[in-house]
């Protein structure tokens, strides 16, 4: 038997099993790659937009949380020592030096204060709201707030006789309940000292009772060479309730808006369990704030002033009456707050400069460095409402 090849119909069906040819291989790779490079673009773009919007919007919600917290601290400063009685407590009380302790240890006045709140000084003297220019360098101002919490008698009381070291004797015991901390305060021709103390975890008020033992953290038998027997039957006692806010506000490193609780102790280990100063709001870039100034008593305007001048910390905390009676025309704060994002972008994305309290006659401008940060700026005007009952 013999057997023909169609060598034709070979060679044709092997032409078409020899596959791509090297450049067509090639061609092929470069579309590949180039379709690769379009699709990483495109990925990388849009997560970098995705990135920004985030950033975006976090600084936005800490903004508005760091508003909040300073707005709930502010707007209820000087409650309970600025309330009145037969007394005004600010009569007593607006620039009185503040003696106090803790655990037998002396909160103020203080050797020193941790940075950014190291230029305020040593001292720190009672008012609602101050501000300290520029004190916490390139982070903006420093503001400290005080006020009572929940004094069931916030009226000052007056003393019926001397107190001794561990007793006051007061005209009634009224409003006052056991832990309640107090505040001792005398009136003359300047503003004299301030004792924090507390009352005992035994005291029992008692009808026509005029004694109050004194005990607890806060009391201290003497504190900064002075003692509850020092105040005079003119002295006034003032109900700050059992926990009271005396607190120090300031942007730190890292762009975090600091606290510092005057009536805790200094802190700053790295393992403390409650440091002090403690971070407040992070992505905070500079904080900044103005007096809202009553320039006539009892107008219904008020003028924006800078914490300069008359209206300086210094100036206002000098423990005159002249110094006090500036105080009490202080009726609401306006305060600025920068925000930078956490994300470095790769090239400038914000303008060199932002603006603050564009809308006064005393308008901040804040250089923004690096400028491939992203910025948002937040305001707002903090009535004083204690301090609107003061004349």
């Amino acid at each position: 038997m013999k057997i023909f090849f169609n060598t034709h119909l070979i060679q044709r069906h092997a032409s078409k099993q020899q596959g791509f040819s090297l450049v067509e291989l090639m061609v092929g790779l470069v579309i590949g790659l180039l379709m690769s490079l379009v699709v990483y673009n495109v990925l990388n773009v849009n997560e970098g937009r995705k990135r920004t919007t985030t950033s975006l919007n976090d600084v936005n919600q800490a903004g508005s949380y760091a508003i909040y917290q300073l707005d709930k601290q502010i707007r209820s400063a000087g409650s309970g020592f600025t309330s009145g009685g037969d007394k005004v407590g600010a009569d007593y009380t607006f620039g009185c030096l503040l003696d106090m302790a803790l655990s037998g240890g002396q909160l103020t006045p203080a050797t020193t204060f941790p940075a950014p709140f190291a230029s305020v000084g040593s001292a720190i003297r009672v008012a609602p709201v101050i501000i300290y220019d520029g004190a916490a360098g390139a982070g903006g101002d420093v503001i400290i707030a005080m006020s009572g919490n929940a004094g069931l008698g916030e009226a000052p009381t007056g003393f019926s006789s001397l107190a001794t070291t561990a007793t006051l004797k007061l005209v009634n015991q009224a409003g006052i309940r056991p832990n309640d901390v107090l505040l001792l305060a005398d009136a003359g021709t300047s503003i004299l000292p301030c004792l924090v103390q507390q009352v005992a975890s035994t005291f029992i008020p008692a009808a026509g009772g005029s004694n109050v033992t004194l005990g607890g953290s806060y009391y201290s038998a003497t504190v900064n060479s002075r003692s509850a027997s020092d105040f005079t039957a003119t002295s006034q006692a003032i109900n700050l309730g059992q926990s009271p806010n005396l607190n120090m506000f300031a942007v730190g490193a890292n762009n975090t808006l600091m606290r510092y609780d005057l009536m805790q102790a200094r802190q700053t280990s790295a393992v403390a369990a409650s440091p002090n100063p403690s971070v407040y709001v992070d992505s905070v870039y500079q904080l900044h704030a103005l007096y809202g100034v009553d320039t006539i008593p009892a107008s219904s305007s008020l003028t924006w002033v800078a914490p300069t001048g008359t209206f300086s910390a210094a100036n206002l905390l000098t423990g005159t009456l002249a110094a006090a009676a500036t105080l009490k025309r202080i009726k609401a704060i306006k305060i600025g707050v920068v925000m930078r994002t956490p994300l470095l972008e790769r090239q400038a994305v914000s303008a060199s400069t932002l603006q603050l309290f564009s809308d006064t006659t005393l308008p901040i401008t804040v250089n923004l460095n690096p400028t491939t940060y992203r910025y948002r700026s937040f305001e707002a005007v903090i009535p004083l409402r204690n301090s609107l009952m003061l004349k």
